[in-house]
């Protein structure tokens, strides 16, 4: 058990040295932990212990920090575009993207399910193909100075309405198909977003000077407290129990939790944020990642690899496609770069997955081919959209 845990620990330390030796930062890391994954576990030499309670315990707490993290870095200000005329702001744009990926996500389920019978429902696997991943979108963008305003808006706008739409969506499927009936426990996930609005205007209207921020000024700047950890910990918990004791996919309130910490705007945000990347990509989500690639078999048969392959190319083209809007206000080469960008899948097509196989929607190979497209996506994407849009030399 111990082992397993320590191998895994040790591997994620060594990726990132590998990866950045060999790709120049060009590659996220978090592909080559799922690879690894594959490697060590049932796919490959099987040295990891992969019933271990405590692993998965940790594997499960990665990904809610990974969510978690996602609703943090989705600070979108909506009113600043639609004030410049919605018909070519990037909000308009963004939702256009996202309807034409579920109708073309719904085309290709169909042709999957009648071609390989791989699903018992076409509409969960239209929602695991819309999905996208602020986690691989917001950081390329963040690093392109070179790149206009408006263009990064309007990609993250239709990361963020994806990833929020289909977490949604997959939460009131997941809910349906274990009780089925939906209207009661609509409810139940109005509460998690009634209780998370109410403690962030409580947290935003506390005055500077009470007697709760007071005592509070005081613990920030001592580092054996560091308050604002133990702060973030504690909603993130609290909402995980909620989900837990409401029946609600926890991956939603984990996002959720990250939006209440992404609204409240203190003085030390950036230093808070800094630290939570640090604990979750620095231990649990490495975990994570590395953990759903060694659960993973691989399938061997002529037909399961044409399936992943026909997945793959099929995941990647829904996404270009489906991206055409972005021609209504930009160029070609924008529109197609912006499209390969979008492509890119990360904690939310993977959990999707988890849920489906849960649920009895998806067989195991569905699950392989969801994994090694986001492994795949993650590689490619970040490469060919900085291959088609090529970063411009700053002036010194």
């Amino acid at each position: 058990m111990i082992d397993s845990i320590a191998l895994i620990v040790i591997l994620s330390f060594l990726i990132p040295i590998v990866s950045i030796k060999l790709f120049k930062e060009m590659v996220p890391s978090v592909a080559f932990e799922i690879l690894t994954g594959f490697a060590i576990g049932k796919s490959g030499l099987n040295i990891v212990d992969v019933n271990s309670d405590i692993l998965s315990f940790l594997s499960l707490f990665g990904l809610a920090f990974l969510m978690f993290l996602g609703g943090l870095e989705s600070e979108i200000d909506i009113k600043k575009h639609i004030s410049k005329g919605f018909f070519r702001s990037p909000l308009f744009i963004s939702i256009l993207i996202f309807f034409l990926t579920l109708l073309l996500s719904w085309i290709f389920s169909l042709f999957l399910i009648k071609t390989f019978k791989c699903s018992k429902s076409a509409i969960y696997l239209t929602l695991i193909f819309s999905t996208t991943s602020v986690a691989i979108v917001f950081p390329i963008l963040k690093s392109r100075n070179d790149l206009k305003f408006i263009y990064k808006q309007t990609l993250l706008y239709s990361a963020f309405i994806a990833d929020f739409l289909t977490l949604i969506a997959i939460t009131f499927f997941s809910i349906y198909r274990e009780k089925n009936k939906l209207t009661s426990d609509i409810l139940l996930v109005f509460l998690i977003f009634s209780i998370a609005i109410a403690i962030s205007k409580f947290i935003k209207k506390i005055p500077p000077k009470s007697k709760i921020v007071e005592p509070l000024k005081q613990l920030r700047h001592k580092p054996h407290i560091q308050i604002g950890i133990r702060g973030a910990f504690a909603i993130l918990l609290l909402f995980m129990f909620l989900a837990e004791k409401l029946g609600i996919e926890v991956i939603l309130a984990s996002f959720i939790a990250g939006l209440i910490i992404s609204s409240v705007n203190v003085k030390e945000s950036k230093i808070l944020r800094m630290k939570l990347d640090a604990i979750g990509y620095g231990f649990f989500i490495p975990i994570f990642f590395i953990y759903q690639g060694a659960i993973s078999s691989l399938p061997t048969d002529i037909s399961s690899v044409k399936f992943i392959l026909i997945t793959i190319i099929g995941g990647v083209l829904i996404k270009i496609l489906a991206s055409l809007p972005l021609g209504l206000r930009f160029s070609l080469k924008d529109t197609l770069s912006g499209g390969i960008l979008l492509s890119g899948r990360l904690s939310l097509i993977i959990a999707a997955g988890i849920i489906g196989l849960k649920l009895g929607i998806v067989d195991k190979n569905v699950n392989a081919a969801i994994i090694i497209l986001s492994a795949t996506t993650c590689i490619l994407s970040p490469i060919l959209f900085n291959v088609i849009k090529r970063p411009k030399k700053q002036k010194t």
